[in-house]
């Protein structure tokens, strides 16, 4: 059950707490400040808000996709730039890894972040 929370709490924090952040900074008024947000925010500013939106939930896929590569690693099912070893990964003493992807990417569909 470790694992199931490890991920849930991974899952909260990047596709409901950053992405909320990034959604409303996203959403702000049009400003001629020069940050990330604010070019990105300016950028989106041309489209409709149909496709505003649509851009915006594409970030849910991104930011999933980037934890399922880190995930895979840790479980030692995706070996990026052929970094091949073990991880021993645990939380609270007990060992969590070895399906962390594997429930990570069910949440995000059970969740619709895929579409």
């Amino acid at each position: 059950m470790k694992d199931k929370e490890f991920v849930a709490a991974v899952f909260g924090e990047l596709l409901v707490k950053n992405f909320e952040q990034y959604k409303e900074a996203l959403i702000k008024p049009v400003n001629n400040d020069n940050d990330a947000y604010a070019t990105a925010r300016n950028a989106l500013s041309l489209l409709g808000d149909s496709q505003r939106h649509d851009v915006i939930d594409f970030l849910k896929i991104v930011i999933a996709d980037s934890a399922s590569v880190i995930l895979g690693a840790l479980d030692g099912v995706h070996y990026p730039d052929n970094l091949e070893g073990d991880f021993v990964l645990s939380f609270d003493g007990e060992e969590i890894q070895g399906d962390l992807q594997d429930i990570f990417i069910e949440k995000a569909q059970e969740e619709n972040v895929y579409g």
